[in-house]
């Protein structure tokens, strides 16, 4: 199995998207500072899982989300990763 995740930071004002094996693990990661993207943003938690049967199909919608410019949010992604799935198989 594979993740996607969505995580905010305390105050709301900053969200991630990212993927992995174990998001509990990337979680604590992003906690402590490891990924650039994310450090001295925290605390974070996260909003929402998506789960996958592969790392590679959820790393290919990961790119393609992040590409959209679009504002990250669990409706906007749920509804993308429909689509997704709707016309990939």
């Amino acid at each position: 199995m594979a993740y996607l995740y969505l995580i905010e930071n305390e105050n709301g004002r900053h969200h991630y998207l990212g993927s992995a094996l174990d998001f509990n693990v990337r979680l604590d990661e992003h906690n402590r500072g490891v990924t650039k993207a994310t450090r001295n943003k925290g605390p974070w938690k996260i909003l929402k899982t998506w789960k996958f049967d592969s790392i590679k199909e959820v790393k290919q919608i990961e790119y393609k989300i992040k590409r959209m410019k679009h504002k990250l949010s669990e409706e906007y992604i749920s509804y993308f990763i429909r689509e997704y799935s709707q016309n990939n198989g």
